[in-house]
């Protein structure tokens, strides 16, 4: 059963009500900065303090000053929780849980807890187009899709939220854009009071079980996207996802579905509006069939908006993929090295195996134990057929050259895939210091690998208990592969 949700800030409540108030920052990275450079814009007389759950690091970034101009207080543990209770509001950076002891206790004296995603929201107030894009995987590509498609359509637009500037850097621009897009996490989305104008769900996986409790809790916190305040104005929802086919039978809003074979779709290895061929998958700049199903779900919002692209391959043919997914990183002695780093669930690997088959494929894959489920990533590997998910599409063939189990939750996939009656050969690498267990990755991925093989770092699960973040995992595997001899 899924946890209670938080209390929600005020739809209504902007930077500008804050002046003269006692703001507390909770979180002092990236969009803790954003919230003190806005409330210096648009709260005069506002007294900030900054609180963390752990003191500053010494590497630590300076702070933006507070309103008055002068540096902020940063406190941490207990005091840091003091402040924030004494505090009239209270702007909550993402990654700070919205649920547990810590929150009661900054919420029991009253403050109001609120974040950057709800004041942006609030100014603009229905006013402006504001697309917000979510799902387990794939929301970065298909808001980086999205922006750049509105652009071939003639649609000045801005992408911010979890990529791009912080949203309160965005709070006034000189020239507002015709279009928003926005990359919204579950962290953004848990207390999220007002919903954008249209909100794009790409799937509903299982992932960020520690931060929201469970399973149920987390896709409901997501599904906020769909029902906050008055809700969406229209949806664009994947048929192809049982959890999104159910959420839309309470909505009121209208919705657009992709993965449905009389809309935009993908099977046949072709990008298909109903009957019609748009394009080929292999045309398209992103990898496989889960790429080019963003790209669906990135056209039917332009089409939403009243707009069309006649060349679909031709208008992506420029368009820059993000790093760290399936990116080719090096070609060594014939080998391909890929870069799948952002992967943090058993679903996305098996994505990415998919897009490299029919191989041979040595996957990389562990990290942090995030309750993820691996008897599926498992029978797929051992069966040599992965599911794609597209309609009426049968699993794709591929054959697995080795895994490398990862600290963390390797050894996990390796019972798993005992446990499936694999043949897959599998090295164990160990350790914890980030450049070591790189080059014993990147060794033991080589000698599993023959000279026609991918070798594909999509890890399964997050990545810091040996690395900082996914990029930092993703850079050192770069790194370490160009160190590699060509022959």
């Amino acid at each position: 059963m899924p946890s209670p949700p938080p209390p929600l800030p005020p739809a209504d409540l902007r930077l500008a009500d804050l002046a003269g108030r006692r703001v507390g920052v909770w979180g002092a990275g990236r969009e803790g900065a954003a919230a003190l450079r806005a409330l210096a814009r648009h709260a005069p007389g506002a007294s900030a303090v900054v609180a963390t759950s752990t003191p500053p690091p010494a590497d630590a970034p300076p702070l933006p000053p507070g309103p008055d101009g002068r540096p902020v207080a940063w406190l941490h543990g207990e005091p840091g929780l003091d402040a924030l209770a004494a505090c009239d509001v209270v702007i909550r950076s993402p990654g700070v849980p919205v649920r547990g002891a810590e929150a009661d206790r900054v919420r029991a004296r009253g403050a109001v807890v609120t974040t950057g995603t709800a004041l942006w929201l609030a100014e603009r107030a229905g006013r402006e187009t504001v697309i917000g894009v979510t799902g387990t995987k794939g929301k970065s590509t298909t808001s980086s899709l999205l922006h750049h498609l509105l652009g071939k359509a003639g649609v000045p637009s801005r992408l911010a939220g979890n990529i791009g500037r912080p949203l309160l850097d965005e709070l006034a621009p000189a020239q507002p854009p015709e279009a928003w897009v926005l990359e919204l996490s579950s962290y953004q989305l848990a207390d999220l009071p007002r919903a954008p104008t249209i909100a794009v769900v790409t799937n509903l996986l299982r992932d960020h079980l520690p931060w929201h409790g469970d399973e149920a809790t987390y896709h409901a916190d997501k599904l906020r996207i769909l029902t906050a305040g008055d809700g969406p104005r229209l949806a664009v929802l994947s048929h192809a996802d049982p959890g999104l086919r159910a959420a839309a039978d309470d909505l009121a809003c209208p919705v657009l579905w992709v993965d449905e074979e009389h809309g935009l779709h993908v099977a046949g290895g072709r990008v298909l509006d109903g009957p019609h061929v748009l394009c080929r998958v292999d045309e398209l700049p992103v990898r496989g069939v889960i790429g080019a199903r963003n790209v669906c779900a990135a056209l039917e919002c332009v089409r939403a908006l009243g707009h069309e692209i006649g060349d679909l391959a031709g208008a992506l043919r420029d368009f820059a993929t993000l790093p760290h997914r399936q990116e080719v990183v090096g070609r060594r002695a014939g080998i391909t090295w890929v870069d799948d780093s952002i992967s943090t669930t058993p679903e996305a690997a098996m994505a990415a195996v998919a897009a490299f088959a029919p191989g041979p494929v040595v996957l990389l894959a562990g990290g942090v134990d995030r309750e993820q489920e691996y008897g599926a990533l498992a029978a797929a590997l051992a069966a040599g057929e992965v599911p794609t998910g597209a309609i009426g599409e049968p699993p794709v063939p591929v054959h697995v050259a080795g895994v490398v189990a990862l600290p963390g939750t390797g050894p996990r996939l390796a019972d798993a895939l005992l446990a499936a009656g694999a043949t897959v050969p599998v090295r164990t690498v160990e350790g914890t210091d980030p450049d070591a267990v790189t080059r014993d990755a990147v060794a033991a991925a080589r000698e599993l690998a023959t000279p026609d093989a991918t070798v594909l770092l999509s890890p399964a699960a997050p990545s810091h208990n040996v690395f900082r973040d996914f990029e930092d995992r993703g850079a050192r595997f770069a790194a370490a592969v160009a160190a590699l001899p060509d022959a």
